[in-house]
């Protein structure tokens, strides 16, 4: 037979669980958006400074 206190224990510890669960996995979500925000910075940046780069020689020969 489960007493009430402990009924009442099980159920906390439930949503407890549960609530770790939900923000683990918010977590995890948001940590990848940031990788592909860093990815595509990443990305414009070396375009940016392969224009540049491309300017420079331009310039360089004129």
């Amino acid at each position: 037979m489960i007493l009430p206190d402990q009924e009442q224990q099980r159920r906390w510890r439930a949503l407890r669980d549960e609530t770790k669960r939900k923000q683990s996995e918010s977590r995890r979500r948001r940590a990848e958006q940031l990788r592909a925000e860093i990815e595509a910075f990443e990305a414009r940046k070396a375009e940016h400074a392969a224009a540049i780069e491309a300017l420079q020689k331009k310039e360089a020969r004129a």
